[in-house]
C-alpha cells in the first residue's frame, strides 16, 4: 500500500479545515511556512495544485476537495479509536448545528456529563447541516425548514425529532417604548401591518426565515432592504437586546431573554412553526448504549423544556 507522507496529510487537512495557513500553524504548533511546505511536498507528491491561491486567502481545488473528504473523516475516525482506546471508554461524537449548541444544549450539556461521567462527548460546531459530511459523527442535531406537520416536509433519514423551531418577532422594551406612536411609554406590541416601518434583523442574509414567516402570517410587508443582515441566530438575538431593530427568534433560543424581560413580542401574533431540529444517529450505530443514553437524555429535556415554555405556545402545540 502506497500513501503519501503523512505528515503532509495532516498539515494538508488542518489547512483545509481552517481554509487558512495561518489558523492550521496554530493549530498544529508550527510555522505558517512550514503548513505550506509540507502541503508543497504533498502537491509534488500527487502532481497537482491542492489549494489555489487567491489574493484573500486559499480555496480547495477540486483534487484538494477529493483529497480532504478522505482525510478528514480517515484522521477524525483515528484520533476517536485512539481517544477511546487510550481512556479505555467510548467515546461519543456529536455534531451540532452552531446556534443550537449556543442556545440551547451547552446550557444544559453539563446535566448530560453530571449523570454519565463515563460518557465524553467529542462535539463539534457546524454553521448547516451539510458542512461536515465528510466526517462521521454518532449522532447530529441538525436544522430543517419546513413544519414537520406538513405532509411535503420530509424527516432526515435515520432522524427523529427533537422540536419544533416556533419564531417569534421580538424586540427590546426600549426599542418597543422609542418607537410606538408619540413616543409616550407603554407596553402594548406594534400592530402587524406596522412591521413595514421598523427595522427587522436577519439571522442570515437572504433573510429566509423572516420570508417564510412573512408569507405564513398572511404576506406581512417587510422592510427588507433595510434589513440588518448577521450570518448566526446569536448575534441577530444580541442585536435585538441591544435595541438595533426586531428579530425573528426561535423561542428555544430566547427563552432565558424573555423570562428576563430584555426582550418582548415586538408585535401581537402567537408563535409560528417554520422548522424543525431533528436528531440523526449515523447508520450502524442505532442501538448502541452510548448513543441511547444521550438520545434519552436529549428527549427528557427536551420534554422538560417544553413545559416551561408551554405558556407562550398555549396548548396542544410543541
Amino acid at each position: 500500500m502506497k500513501l503519501p507522507p503523512m505528515t503532509a496529510l495532516r498539515h494538508f487537512n488542518a489547512a483545509a479545515t481552517h481554509m487558512s495557513f495561518k489558523e492550521a500553524a496554530r493549530e498544529l504548533c508550527v510555522t505558517e511556512g512550514a503548513i505550506s511546505r509540507q502541503i508543497k511536498v504533498l502537491e509534488e507528491y500527487l502532481g497537482c495544485a491542492l489549494f489555489l491561491r487567491l489574493h484573500r486567502g486559499v480555496q480547495l481545488s477540486d483534487e484538494g476537495r477529493k483529497l480532504f473528504e478522505v482525510t478528514d473523516q480517515a484522521l477524525f475516525q483515528i484520533a476517536a479509536v485512539s481517544d477511546e482506546i487510550l481512556g479505555g471508554v467510548s467515546n461519543f461524537t456529536l455534531s451540532v448545528t452552531t446556534s443550537f449548541a449556543i442556545r440551547w444544549l451547552m446550557p444544559r450539556l453539563s446535566g448530560f456529563e453530571a449523570q454519565h461521567p463515563n460518557i465524553p462527548i467529542s462535539l463539534q460546531t457546524v454553521t448547516s447541516p451539510g458542512t461536515s459530511q465528510s466526517r462521521r459523527f454518532d449522532t447530529s442535531i441538525i436544522y430543517q425548514l419546513g413544519d414537520p406537520a406538513d405532509k411535503t416536509s420530509s424527516v432526515p433519514e435515520n432522524g427523529e425529532l427533537i422540536m419544533l423551531e416556533w419564531l417569534l418577532p421580538v424586540c427590546a422594551p426600549g426599542y418597543l417604548e422609542k418607537n410606538s406612536p408619540g413616543n409616550f411609554h407603554h407596553e402594548k406590541a406594534f400592530p402587524l401591518q406596522d412591521l413595514k416601518n421598523h427595522r427587522v434583523i436577519f439571522n442570515e442574509p437572504t433573510g429566509r426565515d423572516w420570508r417564510s414567516w412573512a408569507m405564513k402570517s398572511g404576506d406581512v410587508e417587510l422592510a427588507l432592504d433595510r434589513a440588518l443582515k448577521f450570518e448566526h441566530d446569536d448575534t441577530a438575538i444580541q442585536a435585538a437586546v441591544a435595541g438595533h431593530g426586531i428579530a425573528l427568534a426561535n423561542l428555544a433560543y430566547i427563552s432565558n431573554e424573555l423570562h428576563l424581560g430584555s426582550l418582548v413580542p415586538a408585535v401581537d401574533v402567537a408563535p409560528l412553526p417554520i422548522g424543525a431540529h431533528y436528531l440523526v444517529t449515523e447508520a450502524g450505530k442505532v442501538g448502541q448504549t452510548h448513543v441511547e443514553i444521550f438520545r434519552n437524555w436529549l428527549m427528557a429535556t427536551v420534554a422538560d423544556f417544553k413545559e416551561e415554555i408551554s405558556t407562550l405556545l398555549g396548548p396542544d402545540q410543541g
